[in-house]
């Protein structure tokens, strides 16, 4: 891409970004009532292709993993691996999830256990609706959403790596299709709409973030933090959290960030299932892993026909579309990191891991809080029931009541405060990337730039109590963003199989 078409992405990209932001602070009741209504009609009208399509991402990327393309390089065949596996993992995991792991830890198998039509809503028994809302809830986090952000980075790791495009959504559509008439200009609107995307999204989980981090101040100290003041302090740490690792070399910021922040989460992990009931995680550990396995498909296939739509457009649909909003900049960071791995060795371990890490967070934390509503006092579930705007207390409910909660609220803040910094992190240097002819390494004036119009964005929405908007405009975004993505993979399946031709010539 040409300096003059990168400083003209750069430049439409933030006067879209800010129309919506700006619409979401002099009207924020406008914005949230119709993008919300534009988004459940093509629920309405789309659910089956939504719910199914990571069923199908899914067979594609197995099908090239344990096929004659499995053994492809990223990169050439003398490339190795920039990162160890343990940081590649660590970086891909964070980027990837980020703050939602604890917002949703607890509160989303609680609302499927409440509220969906396979839990007591739609007549399950105590035990059965258990069962179901650990296996929504992975189905929600787990293989499909990491196939999205899998098939998303390999898709612009192999142009970039093996066709010398540049980091951007658009370069595979423009290279897979350039003997198409359409294919530059589509490839061009793919990256507008991508960096739009990636800014909003990624604006409105810091803002969420924000209210996290407050909560888990006011449970520690028994102070309230009442006022914006409070809110735009940490919003401005957080700030400075995410663009100074943003600004310094991947090896040295966005690696200890990733690093740093698995291992906080493993050892609150490990300390929840030691000091709660260890033999039920185990229990539902197992349970869970069997139907993660054995219910994606009736879960991919699964549209609830003839039941009401409410609980599957707000959460299964929305959720998909969430992940593939995300998909811009996470799908750039892991093309970016993922030099020297093979295919075979991307795929599985970019789908698998991650997903077998989810499966134990959320039988642990999602498995405490359906117990305490079986055979507990039910504070839990009440909550969520009574919250069912604000159900992010819920992760921080489980922790106090284990022992040492002084202690143990602390590290949770500090992994609120770490997941987003890795998150936005990312964001800012893929954002950097996209903006600036999808560079490997763009100039640090420009990730600074991002940084900065993303905490904008966060902190208005803070003020204005609008992230319902922020989180309206990210899935409204994603929509057309979805058939970009489809277009990437054509592309890409179009380009492997003539790469791989003319070598066999």
């Amino acid at each position: 891409m040409k300096k003059k078409e990168s400083n003209l992405l750069f430049y439409v990209s933030l006067a879209i970004t800010a129309v919506f932001a700006i619409w979401g602070l002099i009207n924020p009741t406008s914005l949230t009532t119709n993008l919300w209504k534009w988004v459940y009609d093509f629920h309405n009208t789309f659910n089956w292709f939504t719910i199914s399509l990571p069923l199908v991402f899914l067979g594609i990327l197995f099908s090239l993993a344990f096929s004659r393309y499995g053994k492809i390089k990223l990169g050439s065949k003398d490339s190795k691996p920039e990162f160890s596996t343990f940081s590649w993992i660590a970086m891909l995991f964070t980027a990837g999830i980020g703050v939602g792991l604890v917002n949703f830890g607890v509160a989303e198998p609680m609302v499927h256990y409440l509220n969906s039509p396979k839990g007591l809503a739609g007549g399950y028994n105590e035990i059965e609706a258990g069962k179901n809302a650990l296996s929504l809830a992975m189905y929600n986090w787990g293989i499909p959403a990491w196939t999205i952000y899998a098939i998303s980075g390999l898709v612009i790791a192999y142009f970039a790596y093996h066709k010398n495009t540049s980091f951007l959504p658009g370069a595979p559509i423009e290279e897979g299709f350039k003997d198409k008439p359409w294919g530059k200009k589509l490839g061009f609107i793919t990256n507008i709409m991508a960096s739009s995307a990636a800014a909003l999204t990624v604006s409105a989980s810091i803002g969420l973030g924000v209210f996290q981090v407050k909560n888990g101040l006011e449970a520690i100290l028994g102070i309230p933090f009442p006022g914006l003041t409070s809110s735009l302090i940490i919003l401005g740490v957080l700030f400075i959290g995410y663009t100074i690792p943003a600004i310094l070399p991947l090896g040295k910021g966005m690696k200890f960030l990733g690093d740093f922040n698995i291992l906080i989460a493993l050892s609150l992990l490990a300390f929840t299932f030691i000091f709660g009931p260890t033999r039920f995680f185990m229990e539902m550990i197992l349970s869970t892993l069997g139907k993660t396995i054995f219910d994606l498909a009736p879960i991919a296939t699964d549209t609830f026909i003839f039941q009401e739509k409410g609980w599957f457009n707000d959460w299964p649909l929305t959720t998909l579309i969430w992940w593939i909003s995300w998909t811009p900049f996470t799908g750039v960071f892991i093309a970016r990191i993922s030099k020297g791995r093979t295919i075979k060795e991307f795929v599985l371990a970019s789908t698998l891991i991650p997903t077998f890490f989810l499966i134990i967070w959320f039988s642990v934390f999602g498995g405490y809080g359906i117990l305490n509503t079986i055979i507990g006092d039910q504070s839990i579930s009440n909550y969520v029931l009574n919250n069912p705007n604000d159900v992010y207390l819920s992760f921080i409910m489980v922790l106090q009541a284990l022992p040492l909660f002084k202690i143990t609220g602390a590290i949770f803040v500090v992994l609120i405060f770490v997941f987003l910094s890795t998150s936005a992190t990312s964001s800012a240097i893929a954002l950097s990337m996209m903006t600036n002819n999808g560079s490997e390494n763009a100039p640090k004036s420009r990730t600074i730039i991002w940084s900065a119009i993303m905490v904008i964005i966060a902190s208005a929405n803070v003020v204005t109590g609008t992230l319902n908007g922020v989180k309206a405009v990210a899935v409204f975004l994603g929509i057309p963003y979805l058939f970009f993505l489809i277009l990437q993979v054509s592309a890409f399946l179009r380009q492997i199989r003539r790469d791989f031709v003319r070598k066999e010539m």
